[in-house]
Formats: structure tokens, C-alpha cells, sequence
């Protein structure tokens, strides 16, 4: 049960930090559509950041994650 648990909220923890990324991307990426950057190169630009943001966040948060997990097994 307590796998479960860790999981279920490690996946929460993804969901709402990949959330905050996209907002982030979102208001980076169109924003520069307010000064004349063409649709085209701001939608390139969104998913470039998205794709490079969004990566590096699931890999790091994730190997902390299980990092800590063996961490506290052997712990015990």
C-alpha cells in the first residue's frame, strides 16, 4: 500500500510541475507574439522549451525521488 501511495503522489508531483511548466512556457513563448514574432516561430519555441523544460524536470525529480526511496530501505 505504502508503493502505491509513493507512486500515486510522485505522479501528482509530476503532473502539477509539468502544469506549471506549460503555463510558464505558454506566457514566454506568446507573449513575444505581442511584438510582431511570427505564429510560426513562437509555436516552434513553445514546444522546444516545453520538450527541454519538461524533460529535465521528470528526470530530476524523478531520480530524487527514487534516490531517496533506496536511500531510506537501506536507512532501515
Amino acid at each position: 500500500m505504502n508503493f502505491i501511495k509513493w507512486v500515486l503522489s510522485l505522479l501528482a508531483i509530476n503532473v502539477v510541475g509539468l502544469i506549471f511548466i506549460t503555463i510558464y512556457s505558454t506566457y514566454y513563448s506568446f507573449g513575444t507574439m505581442l511584438f510582431g514574432v511570427h505564429t510560426a516561430a513562437v509555436v516552434k519555441d513553445f514546444w522546444n522549451t516545453e520538450i527541454l523544460m519538461g524533460t529535465i524536470f521528470l528526470v530530476c525529480v524523478n531520480a530524487l525521488a527514487v534516490i531517496t526511496a533506496v536511500a531510506r530501505q537501506f536507512k532501515k
